[in-house]
């Protein structure tokens, strides 16, 4: 069975919606019925046009239920969005947990299980390596504890 791709703003409703912490099949409910009363309180981006989103995956065919239900990869993902899913799903910000360098992500710390999640998410597009530099391996020992890996992204075919 091939995996659910998403375009851009629906695969970000998905990973906002899904920072609520609700079960998928009541966020789902709620998104079927358009009643956001108790979802918009408990998501990361509560400004985000759900309406909107919900109308471009009907309009184009996105099946954002299915992609809730059982995962899915984006069809494009450009810099700024993946900026975005990276703050949804992992809570990690430029400037703050990782650095751009023009179309690449650096240093940016994640388990084993969140690279190859994120690599199932953006792999089409985006390739995510762990950083071998040596300012990489000084954060490496020190976060063994946590097992964060320094990882960078960068364009499959820049």
């Amino acid at each position: 069975m091939s995996r659910t791709q998403l375009s851009i703003p629906v695969g970000l409703l998905v990973e906002n919606v899904l920072t609520s912490g609700a079960p998928e099949e009541v966020i789902i409910e709620w998104l079927q019925r358009r009643d956001y009363s108790q979802l918009l309180p408990l998501v990361k981006e509560s400004a985000m046009d759900f309406d909107e989103r919900l109308q471009t995956a009907a309009d184009i065919g996105d099946d954002w239920e299915k992609a809730i239900r059982h995962g899915y990869e984006f069809k494009f993902l450009h810099i700024n969005g993946l900026k975005r899913l990276i703050d949804f799903r992992f809570d990690r910000k430029v400037g703050r947990d990782y650095v751009q360098d023009e179309l690449s992500l650096k240093h940016i710390q994640l388990t084993a299980q969140e690279i190859k999640l994120l690599q199932s998410l953006i792999g089409r597009q985006w390739l995510v390596q762990a950083e071998e530099t040596e300012a990489a391996a000084e954060v490496r020992e020190e976060s063994e504890l946590s097992s964060r890996i320094p990882v960078r992204i960068q364009l499959k075919f820049p």
